[in-house]
């Protein structure tokens, strides 16, 4: 009884001494839905700190969580890193969260999988300096929370809504304007817009999700596009019916947002009209 007693108290005295040799800082800044670029811009910053006449052999221990508590994320530990640390050191996202050893839960897993983002929400990241083998603490837990708001997709500007463009004028050009995609990400997005027309028997979306575009543009960062159509409008005394749509693309061509709606990244369509003279727009 008196030997376990002993043996306590001396692991108490270690576990102390560890603490005092051994201080940390986290910065979480900015971070993107998508985890790659969380290593090439600055997103998190570990400071250590140990006396310079110790060295100490240490492991980062991390945890990814919703502030509700549940577990997003969590570091294989048996395949981490033991870095060497003596002075001061500064670890970055690469070295707190290398993706190949981290262990994502039910959902997340899946989302990251297909999208390689996280979804919208607020998160807290947990990190841990351990000790190698045993993985016993060996600094204070830093927490520091985080939000990943949710991207917001183009609208469109111009033609705005029912506008009625005028027939000669449109068959020199059309200008189509939209907001870009919001935040702003590391890669430049692409945008692909599309215009189709409108038959008289159709419904406008029948026309977008049945029909052939009659333009459909592909553009890297550019939220205006000029059309010439080289079409006759001012012979056509009915006019004619268009919708048109900005979808948004990563640097892979594939829709931004795959996690919610219909996984198109599009834009809420516009339908515009050109015909002869200055009228009223049609409803």
């Amino acid at each position: 009884m008196k030997k376990a007693i002993i043996i306590s108290i001396l692991l108490a005295v270690l576990s102390t001494t560890a603490f005092s040799q051994v201080s940390a800082s986290l910065t979480v800044t900015r971070p993107s839905a998508t985890l790659s670029e969380w290593a090439n811009n600055g997103t998190i910053t570990y400071v250590v700190d140990v006396p310079p006449a110790i060295t100490r052999q240490v492991i980062i221990k991390a945890t990814l969580k919703t502030t509700d508590g549940t577990v997003v994320a969590t570091k294989d530990l048996s395949k981490a890193q033991v870095f060497t640390v003596q002075g001061t050191r500064i670890f970055f996202a690469k070295d707190v969260i290398p993706l190949d050893i981290m262990t994502f839960t039910g959902s997340y897993k899946t989302t990251l999988e297909k999208t390689g983002k996280l979804p919208a929400g607020t998160y807290q990241l947990e990190v841990q300096l351990v000790e190698p083998g045993l993985f016993g603490p060996l600094s204070t837990v830093q927490t520091r929370i985080f939000n990943l708001a949710a991207p917001q997709l183009p609208v469109l500007i111009k033609p705005i809504h029912n506008d009625s463009l005028e027939a000669k004028q449109s068959e020199t050009s059309i200008i189509f304007r939209w907001t870009p995609l919001s935040p702003r990400t590391q890669d430049l997005p692409y945008y692909r817009l599309q215009v189709f027309e409108v038959l008289p028997y159709q419904q406008p979306m029948q026309a977008l999700r049945g029909n052939q575009p009659i333009l459909d543009q592909l553009l890297r960062n550019q939220t205006q596009y000029i059309w010439r159509p080289q079409m006759s409008f001012s012979t056509d005394t009915t006019g004619k019916k268009f919708i048109w749509t900005v979808q948004t693309l990563d640097a892979n061509q594939q829709p931004y947002v795959q996690t919610t709606g219909n996984g198109e990244s599009r834009s809420e369509p516009f339908v515009f009209y050109v015909k002869e003279g200055n009228g009223a727009s049609e409803k």
